[in-house]
Protein backbone atom coordinates (compact mmCIF):
# COMPACT_ATOMS: atom_id res chain seq x y z
CA UNK A 1 0.00 0.00 0.00
CA UNK A 2 1.33 3.46 -0.93
CA UNK A 3 0.94 6.75 0.94
CA UNK A 4 -0.48 9.72 -0.93
CA UNK A 5 0.80 13.00 0.51
CA UNK A 6 -1.34 15.96 -0.59
CA UNK A 7 -1.81 19.25 1.24
CA UNK A 8 -5.33 19.90 0.00
CA UNK A 9 -8.02 18.16 -2.09
CA UNK A 10 -10.97 20.11 -3.53
CA UNK A 11 -13.38 19.89 -6.42
CA UNK A 12 -12.94 21.98 -9.57
CA UNK A 13 -14.63 25.01 -7.99
CA UNK A 14 -12.49 24.78 -4.87
CA UNK A 15 -15.55 24.76 -2.62
CA UNK A 16 -15.68 21.12 -1.50
CA UNK A 17 -13.76 17.89 -1.52
CA UNK A 18 -14.31 14.53 -3.19
CA UNK A 19 -16.54 11.73 -1.97
CA UNK A 20 -14.64 8.68 -0.64
CA UNK A 21 -16.33 5.31 -1.04
CA UNK A 22 -15.37 1.81 0.02
CA UNK A 23 -12.89 1.10 2.83
CA UNK A 24 -10.67 4.15 3.07
CA UNK A 25 -8.19 5.26 5.73
CA UNK A 26 -7.26 8.92 5.94
CA UNK A 27 -4.68 10.36 8.35
CA UNK A 28 -3.35 13.83 9.02
CA UNK A 29 -0.60 15.46 11.06
CA UNK A 30 -3.03 18.29 11.82
CA UNK A 31 -6.45 18.13 13.53
CA UNK A 32 -9.07 16.57 11.27
CA UNK A 33 -12.51 15.04 11.76
CA UNK A 34 -13.99 12.91 9.00
CA UNK A 35 -17.80 12.44 9.01
CA UNK A 36 -19.05 8.93 8.44
CA UNK A 37 -22.31 7.05 8.00
CA UNK A 38 -25.66 8.27 6.67
CA UNK A 39 -26.37 11.95 7.17
CA UNK A 40 -29.25 11.11 9.55
CA UNK A 41 -26.68 9.70 11.99
CA UNK A 42 -24.34 12.71 11.89
CA UNK A 43 -24.44 15.30 14.64
CA UNK A 44 -24.63 19.08 14.40
CA UNK A 45 -22.32 21.02 16.70
CA UNK A 46 -24.03 24.37 16.05
CA UNK A 47 -26.42 23.81 18.97
CA UNK A 48 -24.76 20.81 20.60
CA UNK A 49 -24.04 17.25 19.51
CA UNK A 50 -27.66 16.51 18.96
CA UNK A 51 -28.52 12.80 19.14
CA UNK A 52 -31.60 11.94 21.19
CA UNK A 53 -32.60 8.28 21.58
CA UNK A 54 -36.09 7.05 22.57
CA UNK A 55 -36.41 3.44 23.74
CA UNK A 56 -38.70 0.81 25.20
CA UNK A 57 -42.27 1.40 26.31
CA UNK A 58 -45.59 -0.24 25.55
CA UNK A 59 -46.42 -0.86 21.89
CA UNK A 60 -49.12 1.09 20.04
CA UNK A 61 -51.81 -1.60 19.81
CA UNK A 62 -53.29 -4.53 21.72
CA UNK A 63 -51.83 -6.60 23.39
CA UNK A 64 -49.44 -3.63 23.92
CA UNK A 65 -46.13 -5.50 23.93
CA UNK A 66 -43.06 -4.27 25.78
CA UNK A 67 -40.87 -2.80 23.05
CA UNK A 68 -37.14 -3.33 22.45
CA UNK A 69 -36.90 -0.83 19.62
CA UNK A 70 -34.84 2.37 19.76
CA UNK A 71 -35.56 5.52 17.69
CA UNK A 72 -33.09 8.36 17.17
CA UNK A 73 -33.57 12.01 16.16
CA UNK A 74 -31.15 14.90 15.69
CA UNK A 75 -32.53 17.31 18.24
CA UNK A 76 -30.80 20.37 16.72
CA UNK A 77 -33.06 20.12 13.67
CA UNK A 78 -36.62 18.86 13.11
CA UNK A 79 -37.84 15.72 11.38
CA UNK A 80 -38.80 12.09 11.84
CA UNK A 81 -36.81 9.50 13.76
CA UNK A 82 -34.56 6.84 12.27
CA UNK A 83 -34.10 3.31 13.58
CA UNK A 84 -31.33 2.96 16.19
CA UNK A 85 -31.44 -0.77 16.88
CA UNK A 86 -32.81 -2.52 19.97
CA UNK A 87 -32.50 -2.72 23.74
CA UNK A 88 -31.23 -6.05 25.12
CA UNK A 89 -34.73 -6.82 26.39
CA UNK A 90 -38.19 -5.35 25.81
CA UNK A 91 -39.37 -3.19 28.68
CA UNK A 92 -41.70 -0.39 29.70
CA UNK A 93 -41.62 2.11 32.57
CA UNK A 94 -37.84 2.31 32.26
CA UNK A 95 -35.68 5.19 33.43
CA UNK A 96 -32.71 6.90 31.81
CA UNK A 97 -29.66 9.19 32.03
CA UNK A 98 -26.39 9.54 30.20
CA UNK A 99 -23.13 11.26 29.34
CA UNK A 100 -22.00 12.83 26.07
CA UNK A 101 -21.02 9.39 24.77
CA UNK A 102 -23.40 6.92 26.47
CA UNK A 103 -27.14 6.83 26.99
CA UNK A 104 -28.52 4.73 29.87
CA UNK A 105 -31.83 2.82 29.89
CA UNK A 106 -32.44 1.18 33.27
CA UNK A 107 -34.91 -1.10 35.03
CA UNK A 108 -38.61 -1.08 34.13
CA UNK A 109 -41.26 -3.72 33.66
CA UNK A 110 -41.65 -6.72 31.35
CA UNK A 111 -44.10 -9.65 31.03
CA UNK A 112 -43.39 -12.76 33.04
CA UNK A 113 -43.83 -14.47 36.44
CA UNK A 114 -42.09 -11.45 37.96
CA UNK A 115 -42.60 -8.09 36.29
CA UNK A 116 -39.83 -5.90 37.66
CA UNK A 117 -36.68 -5.69 35.56
CA UNK A 118 -33.36 -4.60 37.08
CA UNK A 119 -31.34 -4.73 33.85
CA UNK A 120 -29.39 -1.60 32.86
CA UNK A 121 -28.51 -1.11 29.18
CA UNK A 122 -26.31 1.49 27.53
CA UNK A 123 -26.13 2.82 23.99
CA UNK A 124 -23.15 4.54 22.37
CA UNK A 125 -24.46 7.71 20.73
CA UNK A 126 -21.88 7.78 17.94
CA UNK A 127 -22.61 4.20 16.89
CA UNK A 128 -25.15 3.03 14.34
CA UNK A 129 -27.38 1.83 17.15
CA UNK A 130 -28.22 -1.03 19.48
CA UNK A 131 -27.79 -1.42 23.24
CA UNK A 132 -25.31 -3.36 25.36
CA UNK A 133 -25.67 -4.78 28.86
CA UNK A 134 -24.35 -2.45 31.59
CA UNK A 135 -25.35 -4.33 34.74
CA UNK A 136 -28.25 -4.19 37.18
CA UNK A 137 -30.08 -1.76 39.43
CA UNK A 138 -29.68 -2.82 43.06
CA UNK A 139 -33.43 -2.54 43.81
CA UNK A 140 -36.72 -3.26 41.96
CA UNK A 141 -37.92 -0.03 40.40
CA UNK A 142 -40.61 0.51 37.80
CA UNK A 143 -41.30 4.15 36.79
CA UNK A 144 -38.37 5.54 38.76
CA UNK A 145 -36.79 8.86 37.81
CA UNK A 146 -33.41 9.05 36.08
CA UNK A 147 -31.04 11.99 35.60
CA UNK A 148 -27.30 12.55 35.37
CA UNK A 149 -24.34 14.86 35.02
CA UNK A 150 -21.38 14.05 32.76
CA UNK A 151 -20.13 11.12 34.87
CA UNK A 152 -22.82 9.89 37.28
CA UNK A 153 -26.36 8.61 36.74
CA UNK A 154 -28.96 8.75 39.54
CA UNK A 155 -32.13 6.63 39.89
CA UNK A 156 -34.85 7.77 42.28
CA UNK A 157 -37.96 6.06 43.65
CA UNK A 158 -40.29 3.73 41.77
CA UNK A 159 -42.28 0.71 42.82
CA UNK A 160 -41.75 -3.04 43.13
CA UNK A 161 -43.73 -4.79 40.39
CA UNK A 162 -42.75 -8.24 41.70
CA UNK A 163 -44.51 -8.12 45.06
CA UNK A 164 -48.25 -7.55 45.49
CA UNK A 165 -49.55 -5.02 46.53
CA UNK A 166 -46.67 -3.39 44.61
CA UNK A 167 -45.19 -1.22 47.36
CA UNK A 168 -43.70 2.18 46.50
CA UNK A 169 -40.13 2.96 47.52
CA UNK A 170 -37.99 5.94 48.52
CA UNK A 171 -34.77 4.17 47.47
CA UNK A 172 -32.15 5.86 45.27
CA UNK A 173 -29.12 4.45 43.47
CA UNK A 174 -26.24 5.69 41.33
CA UNK A 175 -23.83 4.44 38.68
CA UNK A 176 -20.62 5.71 37.10
CA UNK A 177 -21.66 6.00 33.46
CA UNK A 178 -18.28 5.19 31.88
CA UNK A 179 -18.04 1.83 33.68
CA UNK A 180 -20.33 -1.21 33.96
CA UNK A 181 -21.77 -3.05 36.95
CA UNK A 182 -24.46 -2.85 39.63
CA UNK A 183 -25.75 0.44 40.99
CA UNK A 184 -24.78 1.59 44.49
CA UNK A 185 -26.95 3.00 47.28
CA UNK A 186 -27.32 6.80 47.05
CA UNK A 187 -29.88 7.63 49.74
CA UNK A 188 -33.63 8.30 49.85
CA UNK A 189 -36.08 10.64 48.18
CA UNK A 190 -38.68 12.62 50.13
CA UNK A 191 -41.76 11.19 48.38
CA UNK A 192 -42.12 7.43 47.92
CA UNK A 193 -43.32 5.87 44.70
CA UNK A 194 -43.24 6.50 40.99
CA UNK A 195 -41.45 9.60 39.75
CA UNK A 196 -42.31 11.38 36.55
CA UNK A 197 -40.63 14.56 35.38
CA UNK A 198 -36.87 14.47 35.85
CA UNK A 199 -34.01 16.63 34.56
CA UNK A 200 -30.68 18.06 35.68
CA UNK A 201 -28.01 20.66 35.19
CA UNK A 202 -24.34 19.91 35.80
CA UNK A 203 -24.68 19.94 39.61
CA UNK A 204 -28.35 19.42 40.54
CA UNK A 205 -30.91 16.75 39.66
CA UNK A 206 -34.67 17.34 39.94
CA UNK A 207 -37.84 15.21 40.10
CA UNK A 208 -41.31 16.74 39.87
CA UNK A 209 -44.58 15.10 40.88
CA UNK A 210 -45.61 11.48 40.61
CA UNK A 211 -47.74 8.91 42.38
CA UNK A 212 -46.86 8.33 46.04
CA UNK A 213 -49.67 6.00 47.14
CA UNK A 214 -48.35 3.31 49.48
CA UNK A 215 -49.52 0.32 47.42
CA UNK A 216 -51.98 -0.62 44.67
CA UNK A 217 -55.17 -1.00 46.78
CA UNK A 218 -54.66 2.48 48.20
CA UNK A 219 -56.25 5.45 46.43
CA UNK A 220 -54.15 7.49 44.03
CA UNK A 221 -52.26 10.22 45.89
CA UNK A 222 -50.35 12.11 43.22
CA UNK A 223 -48.37 15.12 44.40
CA UNK A 224 -46.88 18.38 43.14
CA UNK A 225 -43.60 18.32 45.07
CA UNK A 226 -40.31 19.24 43.38
CA UNK A 227 -37.28 17.47 44.90
CA UNK A 228 -33.62 18.34 44.36
CA UNK A 229 -30.44 16.24 44.58
CA UNK A 230 -26.77 17.27 44.50
CA UNK A 231 -25.55 14.70 41.98
CA UNK A 232 -21.93 14.29 43.12
CA UNK A 233 -22.86 13.55 46.74
CA UNK A 234 -24.88 10.82 48.43
CA UNK A 235 -27.83 11.23 50.76
CA UNK A 236 -31.45 12.29 50.65
CA UNK A 237 -33.25 14.70 48.35
CA UNK A 238 -34.49 18.06 49.63
CA UNK A 239 -37.79 19.85 49.04
CA UNK A 240 -37.24 22.50 46.32
CA UNK A 241 -40.76 23.81 45.66
CA UNK A 242 -44.02 22.96 43.91
CA UNK A 243 -45.34 23.07 40.37
CA UNK A 244 -48.78 23.82 38.96
CA UNK A 245 -49.42 26.82 41.20
CA UNK A 246 -49.08 29.37 38.40
CA UNK A 247 -51.77 27.49 36.46
CA UNK A 248 -54.03 26.71 39.40
CA UNK A 249 -53.16 23.01 39.08
CA UNK A 250 -51.89 22.11 42.53
CA UNK A 251 -52.19 18.57 43.83
CA UNK A 252 -52.71 15.45 41.71
CA UNK A 253 -50.19 15.43 38.91
CA UNK A 254 -48.27 12.66 37.16
CA UNK A 255 -47.13 11.39 33.75
CA UNK A 256 -45.27 14.50 32.65
CA UNK A 257 -42.01 14.93 30.74
CA UNK A 258 -38.96 17.04 31.53
CA UNK A 259 -35.95 18.68 29.86
CA UNK A 260 -33.43 21.28 31.03
CA UNK A 261 -30.62 23.67 30.24
CA UNK A 262 -28.02 24.79 32.79
CA UNK A 263 -30.41 27.38 34.20
CA UNK A 264 -33.98 26.28 33.48
CA UNK A 265 -36.06 23.08 33.67
CA UNK A 266 -39.15 22.41 31.56
CA UNK A 267 -42.17 20.43 32.83
CA UNK A 268 -44.38 19.15 30.02
CA UNK A 269 -48.04 18.21 30.22
CA UNK A 270 -49.25 15.29 32.35
CA UNK A 271 -52.56 14.39 33.96
CA UNK A 272 -54.48 15.35 37.06
CA UNK A 273 -56.07 12.34 38.75
CA UNK A 274 -58.22 10.55 38.00
CA UNK A 275 -58.75 11.35 34.31
CA UNK A 276 -58.14 15.06 33.65
CA UNK A 277 -55.46 15.51 30.99
CA UNK A 278 -53.54 18.78 31.08
CA UNK A 279 -51.68 20.43 28.21
CA UNK A 280 -49.75 23.11 30.10
CA UNK A 281 -45.98 23.60 30.04
CA UNK A 282 -44.14 25.12 33.02
CA UNK A 283 -40.57 26.17 33.71
CA UNK A 284 -38.41 26.06 36.81
CA UNK A 285 -35.42 28.30 37.61
CA UNK A 286 -32.79 25.81 38.79
CA UNK A 287 -30.50 28.10 40.77
CA UNK A 288 -33.06 29.21 43.37
CA UNK A 289 -35.56 27.32 45.52
CA UNK A 290 -39.16 28.01 44.54
CA UNK A 291 -42.15 27.06 42.45
CA UNK A 292 -42.49 26.60 38.69
CA UNK A 293 -44.00 29.28 36.42
CA UNK A 294 -46.21 29.19 33.33
CA UNK A 295 -44.36 28.62 30.02
CA UNK A 296 -47.12 27.91 27.47
CA UNK A 297 -49.21 25.04 26.12
CA UNK A 298 -48.74 21.81 24.19
CA UNK A 299 -50.07 21.56 20.64
CA UNK A 300 -52.19 18.62 21.80
CA UNK A 301 -53.46 17.50 25.16
CA UNK A 302 -51.08 15.54 27.34
CA UNK A 303 -51.09 11.80 27.58
CA UNK A 304 -52.27 9.95 30.65
CA UNK A 305 -49.49 7.37 30.34
CA UNK A 306 -46.05 8.84 30.23
CA UNK A 307 -44.94 11.99 28.41
CA UNK A 308 -41.21 11.29 28.59
CA UNK A 309 -39.12 14.14 27.19
CA UNK A 310 -35.48 14.92 26.55
CA UNK A 311 -33.46 17.82 25.20
CA UNK A 312 -30.15 19.60 24.81
CA UNK A 313 -29.23 22.92 26.42
CA UNK A 314 -31.34 24.76 23.84
CA UNK A 315 -34.39 22.68 23.02
CA UNK A 316 -36.78 20.29 24.77
CA UNK A 317 -38.57 17.55 22.78
CA UNK A 318 -41.49 15.48 24.08
CA UNK A 319 -43.73 12.71 22.74
CA UNK A 320 -47.21 13.55 23.92
CA UNK A 321 -50.56 13.22 22.19
CA UNK A 322 -54.12 12.65 23.29
CA UNK A 323 -53.61 9.03 22.21
CA UNK A 324 -51.55 7.18 24.82
CA UNK A 325 -49.51 5.31 22.23
CA UNK A 326 -49.00 8.10 19.72
CA UNK A 327 -45.73 8.89 17.98
CA UNK A 328 -45.93 12.68 17.54
CA UNK A 329 -43.01 14.78 18.86
CA UNK A 330 -43.33 18.42 19.94
CA UNK A 331 -40.61 20.94 20.83
CA UNK A 332 -39.92 24.14 22.76
CA UNK A 333 -36.94 26.50 23.06
CA UNK A 334 -36.01 26.25 26.73
CA UNK A 335 -34.83 29.85 27.23
CA UNK A 336 -38.08 31.34 25.87
CA UNK A 337 -41.76 31.03 26.72
CA UNK A 338 -44.66 30.13 24.43
CA UNK A 339 -46.50 27.18 22.96
CA UNK A 340 -44.90 24.00 21.64
CA UNK A 341 -44.45 23.42 17.91
CA UNK A 342 -44.29 20.28 15.80
CA UNK A 343 -40.93 18.45 15.65
CA UNK A 344 -41.65 15.22 13.74
CA UNK A 345 -42.62 11.62 14.46
CA UNK A 346 -41.13 8.56 16.11
CA UNK A 347 -41.03 5.39 14.02
CA UNK A 348 -43.18 3.56 16.58
CA UNK A 349 -45.96 4.81 18.82
CA UNK A 350 -45.17 4.07 22.46
CA UNK A 351 -45.89 5.05 26.06
CA UNK A 352 -44.03 4.64 29.36
CA UNK A 353 -40.68 4.72 27.56
CA UNK A 354 -37.26 6.27 28.15
CA UNK A 355 -35.42 9.05 26.30
CA UNK A 356 -31.93 10.55 26.59
CA UNK A 357 -29.83 13.08 24.65
CA UNK A 358 -26.05 13.33 24.22
CA UNK A 359 -26.13 17.05 25.05
CA UNK A 360 -28.72 17.33 27.84
CA UNK A 361 -28.58 20.03 30.51
CA UNK A 362 -26.69 17.85 32.98
CA UNK A 363 -23.62 17.86 30.75
CA UNK A 364 -22.94 21.59 31.17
Amino acid sequence: MSDIKINNITDKSGSSGPVFTGITTVSSTAFMVMPSGPTAFRTNDTLGRGRAVFGGGYGPSSPYPNLKTLDMVNITTTGDAVDFGDLTVGRSANTMGGSATRGIFAAGRFPGPTNALRTIDYVTFTSSGGANDFGDLHYDACTSAGFSDATRGIFSGGYDANTSPYPRTTAMGFITIATTGTSSVFGDCVERGRKDTCFSNSTRGFTCGGNNRIDSPSPNTEHDRIEMTIIQTTGSTVDFGEFGNDNGLTGSTQCHGGAASQTRGIIFSGKSSPTAIRNVIEYLTLATFGNSQDFGDMLTSGTSSGSTATGNNVKGVVKTTSANNGNVLEQVTIASTGNATDFGDLNTGRRLYGAVCDSHGGLG
